[in-house]
């Protein structure tokens, strides 16, 4: 007889369900049975599927049938892959299937035999665990059963590896058995553990979907957008309803390559990914950097599948990136071109022109006056002028040439194709038009400039060397005057390498902190009292060592950096003064040369009003001293700006007197204090009448103009002693104290001041006759 078709679909989904495994207890039960037709196929199904429904209906079924059809049921409960249980209401088992058997066997303690533990109420059993969280809300299901209800709960039981097993569990109320006193409670329950898995995967991948920062567009195969993540309308600016069931070649129109949209469809056919960075619009008109990387995922039967394309917003990123590179290729004042792109872009060009065989020109320009304006006005309007000079130079200029600047007051214009006739006509053009004076923070600003300009592949034909050809050639057209412009030529090799060298050293000196002063007193030849201090600048080279102001101050003056050395001089000197005065030492006057070039500028005044009013020096501690050649170079113009200068109360002398052409109706007008004997007259007083003469006379003079006079270079005893017998005030010079670092100079004058000090006697032999 064969077994009817209901319990062989039920069989057939059996296996289905719980493997094949499981299936040999049921092929015990598979006999043929005349009383198996009498069950309904659907309960076969139910059954063998698992519906807890259908248990229930064939627990039921166990108190109506006959005892054929009872052995029937219970064999399919015993076998059913749930956890079936028949409790008593206080939790004691009654029945239990071969899953609940197996289940409570996996859990128990060893020690404890299986009847022993069933002995005890089911939710005291190890399977829920040693907290007894677990038990207890069984308990409490159990109780509420017993009321009548049916509970659905969730427990986590231990599987035999101790890890938690997720029960779906139901607990009803069922009717006794028979031979049974009272009713029982039915717990029915499967493994669901797999199921909740699953479940919390899926939870999570949609919140990493919706959460993640990441833009995730999904389309089907024919390009129909599906679905798209907040991350990804964040990042387009679109909102959801605008992309679901689109194309998504509506964002195509959005990209910068309008050729992407294909490439992309062709690499994904073809590969199955596709990854880049892509320029693209937002829906606003911002725009957007992102990396798009595009997959195909394809069901398993190759006809249905998801296009997935994950959107990366690197905008921000690559706006750094791009200011970064900025700052490192341009200039962050004028936003010019720097010295690293300007060499670049020499290289580019100077292949180029090598290959078309043209020529190309560099022009070196270099912004005379500017550290006088940074001295006199501030770094303010010294940076307006080169903002308004970078600004010129882009308007005087091709829009292939090259403007940058390479620092501090220097420019260059790079003129790719340009010959000689046409460098020397946009370097005409530039000295005119840079020439006009310009208005930079309230005041009119008229500067001169001095451009070098050489050629490739004539003079050099790499960038650094034609970099130093035109800025040896901007270094002559300095020498020859300023507003003036010089061609590079190979005779300019033949200049002295140490000039050079130190015309190129000097222009970095001060900002090296290569420069320094050192102080020499000024005595009074009468008393030995300390009357001034004259501040003399040195400079010392870290590989040539110590340059002589001889050598270096000339170099000063023809290259226009004597301006701004000159008022770090009288700054440093004011402020060192100042810093005597407050650490308690008497008043006294600090003298500071004045070179020509200085004492013609007409910011003269102002820079010494603010350097004294910078320190809080009183103006009489300050002395000026120029040379006797400068005042009468043009008397007319000296005794004005002496005049400005005196009224602001600082005193003035007349340097290395003596050695000029000075008349006395000149000299009569100057608003000067004092007289300095230049030391060439006193080097040979001792021998040389003439010498005498010229002293006495000066002295004399002097006296007549009610001025002061101060000696220079006193070496001897005997220098000193005819000077003070013939009425010179004051003299300096070796024989009382050589130039004296700061601390050095404070340490001697604290020495010089003790009462009784042997350094303030003068020795004073017999005096020399004249």
């Amino acid at each position: 007889m064969k077994v009817p078709a209901p319990a062989s679909l039920a069989l057939r989904r059996l296996r289905l369900w719980v493997g094949l495994g499981a299936a040999w207890p049921i092929a015990s039960w598979a006999q043929p049975l005349e009383a198996a037709r009498a069950l309904p196929g659907w309960l076969w199904s139910s059954a063998a599927l698992g519906s807890l429904g259908g248990m229930t209906l064939l627990w039921r079924l166990l108190r109506q049938r006959s005892a054929v059809d009872k052995a029937l049921v219970e064999t399919m409960l015993d076998h059913a892959p749930q956890f079936l249980v028949l409790v008593t209401p206080d939790g004691r088992v009654i029945r239990h299937n071969r899953t609940a058997r197996r289940w409570m066997q996996e859990a128990r303690l060893e020690q404890t035999p299986l009847h022993a533990s069933l002995n005890a109420p089911l939710w005291r059993h190890a399977m829920w665990g040693p907290d007894g969280q677990q038990g207890e809300r069984l308990r409490l299901a159990l109780a509420q059963a017993a009321g009548g209800r049916i509970v659905k709960l969730e427990l986590n039981s231990l599987d035999d590896r101790g890890a938690p097993r997720t029960m779906e569990m139901t607990v009803r109320p069922v009717a006794a058995l028979p031979g049974q006193p009272r009713g029982h409670l039915l717990i029915e329950a499967q493994d669901v553990t797999t199921r909740r898995h699953a479940e919390e995967k899926l939870r999570l991948a949609a919140a990493v979907y919706e959460q993640t920062r990441e833009g995730v567009l999904i389309a089907d195969l024919r390009g129909v957008i599906l679905s798209v993540n907040p991350a990804f309308c964040e990042i387009t600016a679109f909102q959801p309803e605008e992309l679901q069931g689109q194309s998504i070649q509506l964002l195509s129109p959005l990209l910068h390559d309008a050729a992407l949209p294909q490439a992309m469809q062709d690499e994904v056919r073809r590969t199955g990914h596709w990854q880049g960075e892509v320029m693209s619009m937002r829906r606003n008109g911002a725009p957007l950097t992102a990396w798009v990387s595009m997959s195909l995922r394809r069901e398993a039967d190759q006809r249905g599948g998801h296009l997935i394309a994950i959107v990366h917003d690197v905008t921000s990123v690559r706006q750094v990136e791009q200011k970064l590179l900025r700052r490192d290729h341009f200039d962050g004042l004028t936003d010019l071109p720097n010295r690293q792109l300007l060499v670049d872009r020499m290289t580019q060009a100077m292949a180029q022109a090598r290959r078309h065989q043209q020529p190309l020109a560099l022009l070196f320009l270099d912004v005379n006056q500017l550290r006088h304006v940074n001295d006199n006005f501030g770094h303010t309007a010294g940076d307006g002028i080169l903002r308004e000079v970078a600004q010129r130079l882009r308007q005087s200029l091709r829009e292939v040439d090259t403007v940058a600047r390479l620092g501090g007051d220097e420019f260059a214009v790079l003129l790719p194709g340009a010959t000689a006739e046409g460098a020397s006509q946009v370097a005409d053009k530039l000295i005119e038009r840079l020439a006009l004076p310009c208005r930079v923070e309230g005041q009119e600003f008229s500067l001169t400039f001095s451009i070098g300009v050489a050629l490739s592949p004539d003079d050099a034909d790499t960038p650094e060397a034609l970099l130093r050809c035109a800025d040896t050639a901007m270094y002559r057209a300095k020498l020859e005057g300023r507003g003036r412009w010089c061609f590079y030529s190979a005779d300019m090799v033949n200049r002295s390498a140490r000039q050079l060298q130190l015309e190129a050293a000097l222009r970095r000196a001060e900002e090296r902190n290569e420069l320094a002063l050192v102080y020499q007193p000024q005595l009074c030849l009468q008393s030995g009292r300390l009357v001034g201090m004259e501040a003399l600048i040195r400079w010392k080279h870290p590989e040539l060592g110590m340059i002589s102001p001889a050598e270096f101050i000339p170099l000063a003056e023809s290259s226009g950096q004597i301006l701004s050395i000159g008022a770090w001089v009288m700054r440093t000197a004011v402020r060192q003064m100042k810093q005597w005065i407050d650490d308690g030492q008497p008043s006294n006057v600090v003298a500071v040369n004045l070179s020509a070039v200085q004492f013609r500028d007409p910011g003269l005044p102002e820079l010494v009003q603010k350097v004294l009013d910078d320190a809080g020096l009183p103006p009489s501690c300050l002395e000026l001293e120029l040379t006797e050649s400068v005042a009468a170079h043009n008397p007319a113009e000296a005794c004005e700006i002496m005049d400005r200068l005196h009224a602001l109360g600082v005193r003035l002398s007349i340097d290395d007197f003596g050695t000029g052409f000075s008349s006395l109706s000149h000299l009569k007008r100057f608003p000067i204090h004092t007289l300095k004997i230049d030391q060439s007259f006193v080097r040979d007083i001792g021998t040389d009448p003439d010498d005498r003469a010229i002293v006495q006379a000066i002295i004399q003079m002097a006296r007549a103009l009610r001025l002061t006079t101060i000696a220079e270079g006193v070496e001897t005893d005997e220098q000193a002693a005819f000077l003070q017998s013939h009425g010179c005030e004051a003299a300096q010079g070796y024989r009382f104290c050589k130039p004296l670092p700061p601390e050095d100079a404070l340490a001697w004058v604290q020495n010089h001041t003790r009462p009784n000090s042997a350094a303030r006697a003068l020795i004073t032999p017999a005096p020399i006759q004249a």
